[in-house]
C-alpha cells in the first residue's frame, strides 16, 4: 500500500465519485461490490474501488460524460471501453493509491437491486443477498483467488442473509447445495493461515488481521456448512 494512503481521504474521493456518477446516470447503473458493502452494509473492512452494473447501455455521449466526471476530479488513467466493461484507474494525487472504477455490461438477470439515498443522492445498490451470492461465486470464479471474497462471504453469512438460489444456478449451472460443497472443498485446498491475508491485509487493522489469520477460514467453512 502506498506510503501516502490516508483512509479518510480515500473514502472522501470514493464518496465524491459515487455521488457524481449516481447523479449523472440515474437508473442506468447499480452500485455493487466491496465498497457498496462497506458504505451501505457495514462491512468491517476498508474497500478501495467502485464497481457498478450497467443496467442500460451507455452511448458514446455517456461514455464521454463518465470519463469527464473522472477527469474533472483527478486524472483518468488507462481508460478503456470494452465489450464487457468500461474501466478506469482514477488518480487523485502522486503517490496515492489509485481508485479502480468499473462499470460492467454483463449483468446477471437474477441480481436484485434496491433504492437508497447517499449524501442526498438516490441510487440503486445490490441488495444483501445479491452481494453475498456474487461474493460466494467469485470465490471460485476468479482466475486468481482473492481473500477479500472469503472475508466478505464470511461477513454476510454470519449476518444471516440467504443465498440467492436462482443467481447461483444462473452463474454456475449448479444448485446451491452442490455449489456450496464445491466451495468448501475449494477453500480447504486454496487457503491457509500463510496466504489468507494476501490481498486482504491492507483492508484490515492489526486486530482484524490477527483474527483473520487464526479464524477466518474455519469460521467461513462453518457458516457454509450450516447453509448446506
Amino acid at each position: 500500500m502506498s506510503r501516502l494512503f490516508e483512509p479518510e481521504l480515500h473514502k472522501r474521493y470514493l464518496s465524491l465519485l459515487l455521488v457524481a456518477i449516481a447523479k449523472a446516470f440515474p437508473e442506468k447503473i447499480a452500485f455493487k461490490g466491496g465498497t457498496c458493502a462497506y458504505l451501505f452494509y457495514n462491512l468491517p473492512r476498508f474497500s478501495f474501488d467502485l464497481d457498478f452494473d450497467m443496467l442500460r447501455e451507455f452511448g458514446a455521449a455517456e461514455i464521454d460524460r463518465f470519463r469527464g466526471i473522472l477527469s474533472a476530479n483527478g486524472q483518468a488513467k488507462e481508460f478503456s471501453d470494452k465489450r464487457n466493461t468500461v474501466f478506469c484507474l482514477f488518480d487523485y494525487g502522486k503517490g496515492r493509491p489509485n481508485i479502480k472504477v468499473e462499470i460492467g455490461r454483463r449483468v446477471w438477470k437474477n441480481n436484485v437491486y434496491k433504492p437508497v439515498w447517499f449524501l442526498g443522492v438516490p441510487l440503486l445498490v445490490a441488495d444483501e443477498t445479491t452481494v453475498l451470492t456474487n461474493k460466494l461465486v467469485a470465490l471460485t470464479d476468479r482466475k486468481t483467488a482473492v481473500a477479500r471474497d472469503l472475508y466478505d462471504s464470511w461477513y454476510f453469512l454470519t449476518a444471516g442473509f440467504p443465498v440467492n438460489d436462482a443467481l447461483v444456478r444462473e452463474r454456475t449451472g449448479k444448485d446451491v447445495a452442490e455449489y456450496l460443497r464445491e466451495t468448501v472443498d475449494f477453500i480447504k485446498r486454496t487457503y491457509t493461515s500463510r496466504n489468507v491475508l494476501h490481498g486482504l491485509g491492507d483492508a484490515l487493522d492489526e486486530k482484524q488481521k490477527s483474527w483473520a489469520k487464526d479464524h477466518l477460514i474455519s469460521e467461513t467453512l462453518r457458516e457454509l456448512e450450516r447453509k448446506m
